[in-house]
């Protein structure tokens, strides 16, 4: 996208939010879109026409109305339940194929889905840690996130990305989770960096 097609919908955007088109609206969201093209220069380049692959995004929106429905159930269920199941834990998922759009895809996903709640999500190396509510088999919650992930990679990934997915030599990435478990949370941040 162009700066002045970018600064256009910046533009848009500001006087929907200011409700009415003033001179003063307009003039306040030229400059402010001014400095920030100027002073943010790759904003620009951030906003690229998305990939969407009709198929797999279909399938991906399928797999998310199953498993929101499922999770709903699950969930319904234990609240009008006399006893709990409630079994909690937090997974460590690896998501090696995915950039950081994609990776906020599914964290968003996730968080929607009653009975999972991402708690963390490193980019070096692509992780997401996922809290479950019922948690029974960890392998089959690490399965799961990623076979979202790669329904995600198929309807918006990068075409190298798909290309990797295709590849009969590709597996899920299993010592990289038994490395990332062994290390806890806070694998893969720099040393020395504040931990929560």
């Amino acid at each position: 996208m162009t700066a002045v097609g970018l600064g256009g919908l910046l533009l848009a955007i500001w006087l929907l939010l200011w409700g009415s088109v003033t001179p003063a609206n307009v003039l306040s969201g030229v400059v402010v879109i001014a400095l920030v093209l100027r002073f943010i220069p790759d904003a620009r380049f951030r906003f690229r026409r998305p990939t969407v692959r009709v198929g797999p995004a279909l399938r991906f929106a399928g797999l998310v109305l199953v498993d929101l429905f499922r999770a709903n159930l699950v969930v319904t269920r234990e609240i009008l339940s006399r006893e709990s199941s409630i079994n909690t834990g937090v997974v460590a998922v690896p998501l090696p194929l995915c950039s950081d759009g994609l990776l906020t895809l599914v964290a968003n996903v996730l968080s929607l889905t009653p009975g999972t709640m991402p708690i963390e999500v490193t980019r070096e190396p692509p992780v997401i840690y996922v809290h479950v509510l019922h948690l029974r088999d960890v392998e089959a919650v690490r399965r799961d996130v990623q076979r979202l992930s790669a329904l995600a990679i198929r309807a918006f990934g990068s075409p190298e990305a798909v290309a990797i997915l295709d590849h009969p030599d590709w597996t899920r990435p299993t010592e990289v989770t038994d490395r990332l478990v062994d290390a806890g949370p806070s694998a893969g941040r720099p040393e020395g960096e504040d931990q929560p």
